[in-house]
């Protein structure tokens, strides 16, 4: 089981910009936190490789769920579909690398975390799935 967790940085839609992905990094509350929880919509933008490049290399102190954006990505690059509604997530899911689709591949749509003083925390992109 994991160990309770005092602080947790939340970062959603970050889609693939890095420059905010960094200036949010380098922020001391985020630095400081135990976990870093990325709630989707990660890598449909412009910068998509950089971005995953960067949140991977953080190791386990990053958890990561799936976003709507993310899961569109993936079915395009897997031929599960031909058009995305946004018009820079075809580029973007043409940039990402097969350890990059690995990785979408296998995120979950949410999870549990034990947060101190709060308990038990779900994460989700939107809304839980099922619900």
């Amino acid at each position: 089981m994991m160990t309770m967790l005092n602080r947790v940085a939340v970062l959603s839609d970050i889609h693939g910009v890095l420059p905010a992905l960094e200036a949010v990094l380098a922020d001391p509350e985020v630095s400081a936190a135990d976990r870093i929880v990325l709630t989707g919509d990660i890598t449909a933008g412009p910068q998509p490789t950089q971005v995953l490049d960067l949140l991977t290399s953080l190791g386990d102190r990053v958890v990561w769920i799936s976003g709507n954006a993310d899961r569109e990505l993936l079915e395009y690059r897997r031929g599960q579909r031909d058009s995305i509604p946004d018009p820079i997530a075809p580029w973007a899911a043409e940039q990402l690398r097969e350890d990059h689709i690995d990785l979408l591949g296998q995120l979950p749509q949410s999870l549990s975390l034990p947060v101190h003083g709060l308990g038990k925390v779900l994460f989700c992109h939107a809304t839980p799935p099922g619900r």
